[in-house]
């Protein structure tokens, strides 16, 4: 009997399964996520909401008290906090650029009206802006009670005088762009009309100008022989925020060029301090081999009009350059090739070209992309035709 009862389960059993009751068999592996191998797109895209509606913006800095400062053309400086709300506003006649230095004062390009031997100039000027003041709780930054505490009038040189005879040049010449070293000394581009065999200055109107922290104009860095000097544009040095405790100290510097038919437009000059003096070079960046990158800094002919460069102070060491003729932004290695490095996952190497752009007034299009900015991962873009400020992040930035 008990071996007929046995017998019967086990047809039962064999039954139920066969008919597949208790469904089909599961495997440990179908509890557990499988990753996603598949290659994912890196690019540059759109952070929103865009900054400065309404503004012509001519300039914009990142700031070492963590905020983002823009110029409406020729109006005003603005102060946005990391949400692009309008923290604080300074009316300023005139205005073009505006950067902000170690010191958290903020140093700001533009033009003015001044009279030389009873004969009026129009003529580029660097203000020096004080925006510190105390409270109850110490100090604090308020842009809208912020103070100019020096003017420095173009020509900055006594020695310099005689180009007061060419009212026509002196009022062609352009300061556009400002870069801080490590302790506040910084670089200023200056271009102009070319000067003639004749005219022998300190510095010639086209170079890049050298001043100390305390405002005195050193001389000028031009390359370029007597007849052709370059007209520098665009200026970026290493030293850029976040504040660190030993920033970098070297003097190098990065500029763009907008004279005609030259076939590198960004060119990094290296600067070396000798006993003997200073001396500033062009740095040679070797071109990347097929398989390591698609595009260079150095290729010939690449920008049209180059009209910023930015260099990214952190670990990540990017060139950024802004071609507001081609409406396009460019983003470079250090050693000038273009692209960034593909996440761990990717099994080729190859730097992804992340450059983006194109006329037009979608998300990732610009009109006339003038200046650029770059902080805790973020890069932001001046787009003077569109009237905004735009911000762009990696996809592969996000965590």
């Amino acid at each position: 009997m008990k071996t007929t009862v046995k017998f019967l389960f086990t047809i039962l059993l064999a039954n139920l399964t066969a008919c597949s009751f208790f469904g089909e068999k599961n495997k440990v592996s179908d509890y557990i996520e499988k990753p996603d191998y598949s290659l994912k797109s890196v690019e540059y895209v759109p952070v929103y909401p865009d900054f400065g509606s309404g503004i012509t913006p001519s300039s914009i800095c990142t700031g070492y008290d963590e905020l983002l400062y823009a110029v409406d053309s020729a109006k005003a400086i603005i102060a946005y906090d990391a949400a692009g709300r309008e923290v604080g506003r300074m009316n300023l006649d005139g205005v073009e650029f505006v950067i902000q230095n170690r010191s958290l004062d903020l140093y700001a390009l533009g033009r003015i009206d001044t009279t030389f031997n009873n004969v009026t100039f129009n003529v580029p000027v660097i203000y020096k802006i004080g925006q510190k003041e105390s409270s109850e709780s110490g100090t604090i930054l308020a842009l809208g009670n912020a103070k100019v505490l020096k003017r420095m009038v173009y020509p900055f040189c006594i020695n310099e005088t005689a180009k007061l005879n060419n009212k026509t040049s002196l009022e062609a010449t352009k300061l556009s762009a400002i870069g801080f070293m490590d302790d506040n000394s910084y670089y200023v581009t200056s271009n102009g009309p070319q000067e003639s065999a004749g005219e022998l200055f300190i510095t010639r109107r086209s170079s890049v100008l050298s001043f100390t922290a305390d405002d005195v104009f050193q001389g000028g860095i031009t390359e370029g022989d007597a007849q052709r000097s370059l007209a520098p544009f665009g200026l970026t040095t290493l030293v850029q925020p976040p504040q660190r405790a030993r920033m970098e100290t070297k003097k190098d510097f990065i500029y763009t060029s907008l004279t005609p038919d030259l076939a590198i437009s960004v060119r990094y000059m290296q600067v070396l301090i000798t006993p003997e003096g200073q001396f500033t070079n062009f740095k040679p960046l070797a071109q990347p081999a097929k398989n390591t990158a698609d595009g260079y800094l150095y290729e010939t002919f690449r920008f049209t009009k180059p009209s910023a460069v930015i260099y990214a102070g952190t670990s990540q060491k990017y060139i950024f350059v802004a071609d507001e003729a081609r409406d396009s932004v460019y983003a470079f290695q250090e050693n000038g090739y273009e692209g960034t490095n593909p996440p761990p996952q990717y099994t080729n190497r190859k730097l992804i070209n992340v450059s983006f752009g194109g006329r037009g007034a979608g998300p990732k299009q610009f009109n006339r992309p003038v200046a650029l900015a770059w902080s805790n991962r973020m890069l932001y873009v001046a787009d003077a035709g569109n009237r905004r400020i735009s911000r762009f992040k990696l996809t592969s930035d996000y965590e």
